[in-house]
């Protein structure tokens, strides 16, 4: 399973910047874009980034990194949600957006902090490996 979950620091200094950086944006982005298109291909994406924030979490062995990339992977995704829909041009959305449309990084950030939390606890179950007692 190791090969499938990368751990943080395992990775090159490139691989960090892609998928901390480059990976919750490029997908905010295409989900913006979707968001003037279609509510169900919007929706998907979104699924789908979901799934992104535990992986993301469970890279991490100690949990405040894990939290630290959730709270920059919701703000990313979330800011290019807006971007990417701006310029899309399309006027309505296709799911209704809060008003103001900034207040989407709350719904952004909040389910990011807590998957990328849920992600590192369940990382030793993903990598198959017992996690420690805690000490009194």
């Amino acid at each position: 399973m190791r090969n499938l979950l990368p751990q943080w620091e395992e990775m090159s200094p490139a691989r960090r910047f892609f998928d901390a950086l480059i990976l919750p944006s490029a997908f905010g982005l295409l989900c913006g874009l979707a968001l003037g298109i279609s509510a169900p291909l919007y929706l998907v994406g979104v699924i789908l980034a979901l799934l992104g924030g535990v992986g993301g979490g469970a890279q991490y062995a100690r949990r405040n990194d894990a939290l630290l990339r959730g709270l920059v992977s919701g703000a990313l995704f979330g800011i290019f949600i807006l971007l990417g829909f701006e310029l899309g041009g399309e006027d309505e959305a296709k799911v209704d957006l809060p008003d103001p449309h900034i207040v989407l990084l709350v719904f952004t950030v909040v389910p990011s902090l807590f998957l990328h939390w849920l992600g590192w606890r369940l990382r030793p179950r993903l990598l198959g490996e017992a996690r420690p007692a805690p000490t009194a």
